[in-house]
């Protein structure tokens, strides 16, 4: 078993649950009772954010054979994570051929502990970075493909992002750039000032389920290329921010990460453009061009995001955040609500 402790004062219940004799106890009330008697539990870290949450792999050796799980331990309850998971995969994103999520094994109160399945996989980001032209092209396609159906059928659930609240956040983000560096603080409130004074000219769409962080890198192609191009499941994961959003949202972050994720590996904002413009033909194919009515608003407010991110991250990266934020500006520019 692994012995490594792991401690976080912001995490309460991280001590506990990393510890694989004690999270052994707890583990028989939530799988799958044909996986038979845990024999042993090995434990290894995966992404740990201080003071909020850690995401962890468990092993395990039972009498029936090996099985793999992601754990997830918050500093605070969040079984809402885990019972809006469940409704999604009741919703027809369970076993499904093409489009699914983890699936969601159980939440242990005790130790704020989310269990999922381990999905085996390349993420959509190492096919759009690395793959060949038509594999990546086909990755955005699945991508847009994915999005399209949950927004169509899973019922809505969770918060919803009020649009006063959202303004809220996108002052505060700008402010907090300003803190960082003068001149890009004067660039953010240049783009908050614009983003404000369209808000309200926004379109009423319908609002729908919302992923939240919706992008390349939290999506899972199950599959590798076959003869006939790519089969299998499409999966995105990290649920911690579903919500119900004007269904531009979660389209925005997608093509605004493409840019930023453009910007940071390849060193041109433009570069991963024409991936961008395939994710989008494949969402309107099956959604409709309405939906897209108010995405330039949530194409810069995401650029506003995530230059926020970028300002506050330890290495500030100046370069990148302006850019992030020259991309919103050119955004709004070119657009008549």
């Amino acid at each position: 078993m692994s012995t490594v402790t792991l401690a976080d004062p912001g995490i309460p219940t991280l001590e506990k649950a990393f510890d694989p004799v004690a999270l052994r106890e707890y583990l028989p009330e939530v799988l799958p009772s044909e996986w038979g008697a845990i024999r042993d539990v090995r434990l290894e870290v995966l992404k740990h954010h201080p003071g909020l949450r850690c995401t962890f792999e468990v092993t395990l050796r039972t009498t029936r054979g090996r099985y793999a799980l992601i754990g997830k331990v918050h500093a605070v309850d969040r079984s809402d994570v885990y019972d809006a998971m469940g409704r999604i995969w009741r919703a027809g994103f369970g076993q499904h051929p093409e489009f699914s999520i983890p699936r969601p094994h159980g939440y242990v109160p005790a130790l704020q502990l989310l269990l999922l399945e381990k999905v085996e996989g390349r993420r959509a980001k190492t096919v759009i970075l690395e793959g060949s032209h038509r594999e990546r092209a086909i990755a955005a396609e699945r991508c847009a493909r994915w999005l399209a159906r949950f927004q169509a059928l899973v019922p809505r659930v969770g918060r919803v992002l009020d649009r006063n609240e959202h303004l809220a956040a996108l002052k505060r983000w700008s402010h907090d750039i300003a803190k960082v560096d003068a001149p890009l603080g004067g660039r953010a409130a240049r783009l908050f000032e614009r983003l404000e004074a369209t808000a309200s000219r926004l379109s009423g769409v319908e609002r729908c389920a919302g992923h939240g962080s919706y992008s390349c890198a939290q999506i899972i192609l199950a599959d590798d290329p076959s003869v006939n191009g790519w089969t299998g499941r499409t999966i995105p994961f990290d649920w911690d921010g579903y919500d119900v959003a004007d269904p531009c949202r979660d389209v925005a972050r997608f093509t605004v990460h493409l840019r930023r994720l453009a910007r940071g590996q390849l060193g041109s904002i433009r570069a991963l453009d024409p991936l961008g413009e395939a994710f989008l033909r494949a969402y309107v194919a099956e959604r409709g061009p309405e939906c897209l009515t108010n995405l330039a608003f949530y194409q810069a407010a995401t650029c506003l995001q995530f230059g926020e991110y970028l300002a506050r991250r330890q290495t500030r990266d100046v370069e990148k955040t302006a850019a992030m934020l020259d991309e919103g500006l050119r955004i709004l520019e070119r657009w008549t609500p």
